[in-house]
């Protein structure tokens, strides 16, 4: 049975190596949720895994006429999946490192690593509590820049204690939500930078 599969990938890949659309169709529903699955797992982002995995079959189309060579198409898609998502995160690396140094040459400060990435944090994290609704925004600014009891904020607010920690909790679970992505990268970069 194996030996049958072996052929009819083999097939498969001489049709696609001659431009068959219908067997890259069947390639790429074949294989998709595995690459997906693999770029979910490297970049934790949805957005990112189902853009790596329209750029990897890109690719594969792309370079279609070496495929009739091909051996072990899964082995194959694996090292240009892995290849691709390494890119892409280095690419994200570099581009928020260029991003830290205009900055740090601007403001004319030379800070250790450690602070840019710290700077980068604030920023982003800035940017989404910014997308808080009004209440949940005060309510996070209070807490957290002006060290303020929740007590103190309900009187403050004119709101339950409660209702404040409502807000709270909803408000550091979009926080959560939409800083992992963020969090996978900068773990990504501090995991290339000992390689």
């Amino acid at each position: 049975m194996a030996q049958n599969s072996n052929i009819d990938e083999k097939k498969l890949l001489l049709e696609l190596s001659q431009g068959s659309e219908p067997a890259f169709t069947n390639m790429y529903n074949q294989y998709k949720n595995n690459v997906y699955s693999t770029a979910l797992r490297i970049t934790k982002s949805k957005i990112q895994a189902e853009e790596a995995v329209q750029d990897i079959f890109l690719k594969i189309w792309q370079n279609r006429e070496n495929l009739a060579e091909v051996t072990h198409f899964e082995n194959y898609l694996y090292i240009i999946s892995r290849n691709h998502l390494f890119n892409s995160i280095k690419k994200i690396a570099r581009e928020t490192s260029q991003i830290a140094e205009f900055n740090q040459k601007e403001a004319g400060i030379i800070d250790t690593d450690s602070n840019i990435k710290d700077e980068q944090y604030n920023t982003i994290l800035n940017q989404i509590v910014e997308q808080l609704p009004p209440q949940q925004q005060k309510v996070y600014q209070m807490a957290k820049r002006d060290g303020l009891s929740h007590q103190k904020i309900g009187e403050d607010l004119g709101i339950s204690t409660e209702t404040v920690k409502k807000h709270m909790a909803q408000a550091l679970k979009f926080i959560r939500l939409k800083i992992s992505p963020y969090m996978n990268m900068f773990m990504s970069l501090l995991l290339f930078s000992k390689l």
